[in-house]
């Protein structure tokens, strides 16, 4: 007898970091050693030897633990540069080579002899199907261990050891042997030639073992196919087996029929990679390479699978099978058909449309009206796509037209179950408003250049109510400032009233405080008599937000749609904590010449002389620009407000070249400096000219500059 081989120390698998097959990967590991081994094993020994019986002990459970539903395992020998490799299909997810599955150590020792035991059998894929019993399992290990199946590349041991599994019950395993290989002299890829191999095979066995009527027959194939297929995740394996399915061909199982089945196990990712696969194909190679008839066939199938299921994005390559005369026009999906339609018809009308136009406004007949406007309509939201605003205002414009006419009145009966008189123009405008013409008109709103909403925006006008839930829509929504205020615009044309319906969301909060910020700021840019009142109490709401941001806004707001009669709310955010909340503040009570914020203002001012560190050197710098809008005016025993920013400025300098003083306070910043020179710009008179002129001569570029243009300003008041 033989001495077995020995067995080495078991080590762990080589860890990958966050693999979610880890536990899997570890108990294949685990069952192939233990099956190779018994394979091996049951060589050395006959079946009932104890070191037989112990080789094949758990090994059927370890190989149902594997599965958690019908499937199986397999093995596929390819021939490699560096020799034969050996790869594992249908456990795991994706097709993996032997040696990265095996345990650490074992697959050094154990995968050149399992792939010289596979050799010597002539075998080049081998299946065992979870669907094994236990007793056909161990007759099946057994099998393929006896002295007698050792080498079966002769034709009459492969005969034999087929014959043997039949005589053992053991059905559940499909085998190739190399000479089976299908389709050498056609330039396939080998897995596309094995899994065509194996339909083969698995057909041509089904007559032998099983007595089936029709049906069975058609069960027993759809298995055999999706078995073969489920490994396979890749178009560039499907399409080669698709296009040679004749080589699979018996006379139970039919190309047509074979094809159908392969198509109906595709997943709709892999049937739509299919069909791109396919189409491109035929592109590349052309008619000459690929047959016109088999490529067809094959076109009508996936078409027909592609509209069964409904596959989102077949569209464009449906459309090259039609053009490329794969498939018919009626082997279009429905919803395709009627758009090709509608292409021509609008093809047509663009080539003509005011003769289109013209014999529309003449039609005299009611039905033929309403069936050329009922064109016209179905026909917008292709224009829409392709952009053609001029005819789509055209086509509305005639039919809003005919609607205030009264033109083909007709009687019909309300909800309410009374009669009431429209007309055929009045249908189709509200059929239009309900249907996706606005919508897509929204789209294009919303993401074209500032060309195309100008373009858009008479269409809107011209759909009146049906258009405003759209424009409210974008109010909300949008995050362009320019399209929301370009959409304000239009439903202040439609509808102004509607605006309403904002101020009750602002209201309520219902908006975020970004988008909150920029209506505000739009409705004040729109401002409408109607709207003041009602926003400027909204406005108030928002005046003690928690948001700075938000209450800036709102203040800025309301001083632009009440301008003076807003003083209250200025004078209340003096003391406001945030500095942006406050600069625009002292900018409102500046610009409306607040006599009340003017003493606050140099009362403020006149601390800083006292206590610098009290007020931010930003805050001072506005109040000093604030100056400059109340004019040259003169203060109570303290002469004029150019006097008193002189005095500010000079006591900054000494009398000789401008340097900072280090004694009586620290200097103001740039920015006060600067502030100075613009509210003297717009007040000063000629005796501001001189420490004007010194300024500009500063190393300070920002100082020159300021004092530059006041200097101007005031000449130009001369």
């Amino acid at each position: 007898m033989k001495k077995a081989p020995p067995e080495p120390d078991s080590l762990e698998p080589q860890p990958i970091p966050d693999d979610p097959h880890k536990e899997l990967k570890a108990n294949l590991a685990e069952f192939l050693l233990s099956l190779i081994q018994a394979f091996l094993r049951t060589g050395y020994y006959t079946s009932d030897h104890p070191e037989a019986k112990k080789a094949k002990l758990g090994l059927y459970e370890n190989f149902q633990r594997l599965f958690t539903q019908k499937d199986e395992l397999t093995f596929l020998v390819m021939d490699d540069s560096e020799g034969k490799k050996i790869l594992i299909e249908g456990v795991l997810p994706e097709t993996y080579d032997l040696n990265s599955v095996m345990l650490r150590g074992m697959a050094e020792m154990y995968t050149p002899k399992f792939a010289k035991f596979l050799e010597r059998k002539d075998l080049i894929s081998l299946t065992l199907k979870n669907a094994m019993t236990q007793t056909e399992f161990t007759n099946f290990v057994d099998l393929m261990g006896e002295p007698l199946f050792v080498d079966t590349r002769e034709k009459g041991d492969k005969e034999r050891f087929s014959q043997t599994l039949k005589e053992r019950g053991i059905f559940n395993i499909s085998y190739i042997f190399k000479q089976e290989l299908l389709a050498i002299q056609r330039k396939i890829p080998w897995r596309s030639r094995l899994a065509l191999a194996r339909l083969k095979k698995d057909f041509s066995m089904v007559p032998l073992y099983m007595d089936l009527d029709a049906e069975g027959m058609k069960k027993v194939r759809k298995q055999i196919i999706q078995d073969v297929a489920r490994p396979i995740q890749t178009a560039e394996v499907f399409y080669p087996i698709l296009m040679n399915s004749d080589m699979a061909e018996t006379k139970e199982f039919k190309i047509s029929e074979i094809n159908e089945e392969i198509i109906a196990c595709l997943s709709g990712e892999l049937l739509f990679q299919m069909s791109k696969q396919l189409l491109n194909e035929i592109l590349r190679h052309g008619q000459t390479e690929t047959p016109q008839a088999k490529s067809a066939k094959l076109a009508a199938q996936l078409t027909s699978s592609l509209n069964l299921r409904k596959i989102k994005g077949s569209e464009p390559v449906l459309k090259e099978y039609l053009k490329h005369k794969l498939i018919s026009f009626k082997q279009l999906p429905a919803t395709m058909q009627r758009e090709i339609k509608t292409e021509q018809v609008v093809n047509k009308f663009l080539r003509h449309s005011n003769a289109f136009l013209d014999q529309f406004e003449k039609i005299q007949d009611g039905e033929k009206y309403l069936q050329t406007a009922r064109t016209l309509a179905r026909i917008i939201p292709e224009l829409v796509r392709r952009d053609r605003y001029k005819e789509i205002l055209e086509i509305i414009t005639y039919i809003d037209r005919h609607s205030n006419e009264r033109r083909h009145p007709k009687v019909i009966q309300n909800q309410e179950g009374q009669l009431t008189t429209t007309t055929y123009a009045e249908q189709i405008l509200e059929k239009i408003q309900k249907g996706g013409v606005l919508k897509a008109l929204k789209g294009r709103f919303l993401t074209g250049e500032k060309e195309t909403r100008e373009a858009i925006a008479p269409i809107l006008v011209k759909l009146r109510a049906g258009a405003v839930p759209h424009l409210l829509s974008l109010l909300r929504q949008s995050n362009d400032h320019l399209v929301r205020r370009h959409a304000c615009d239009i439903l202040a044309q439609i509808d102004s009233s509607a605006i309403n319906l904002i101020l009750d969301d602002l209201s309520k909060r219902k908006i975020a405080t970004k988008s909150t910020v920029d209506i505000i700021r739009v409705l004040g840019e729109v401002k409408r008599d109607e709207w003041i009142q009602p926003f400027t109490k909204t406005l108030k709401g928002y005046l003690k937000h928690k948001s700075p941001r938000l209450r800036e806004e709102a203040l800025g707001v309301i001083y632009k749609i009440t301008g003076g009669k807003g003083e209250e709310y200025y004078l209340s955010l003096l003391n406001d904590p945030d500095i942006g909340v406050q600069k625009r503040a002292i900018q409102c009570l500046g610009r409306i010449k607040s006599k009340t914020a003017l003493e606050k203002f140099l009362e403020m001012l006149k601390r800083t002389e006292d206590s610098p560190a009290d007020i931010n050197p930003q805050i001072e710098a506005c109040l000093f620009s604030a100056l400059g809008f109340y004019g040259n005016f003169e203060l109570p025993e303290k002469g004029s407000l150019e006097d008193f920013l002189l005095e500010t400025l000079n006591r900054q300098f000494t009398s000789g070249p401008l340097k900072f003083l280090k004694k009586k306070k620290a200097p103001s910043s740039k920015g006060v400096i600067a502030a100075i020179c613009e509210s003297l710009g717009e007040i000063g008179t000629v005796k501001s000219q001189a420490i004007l002129q010194k300024l500009e001569k500063e190393d300070n570029r920002q100082w020159k500059e300021n004092a530059k243009e006041a200097l101007t300003k005031i000449a130009q008041r001369q």
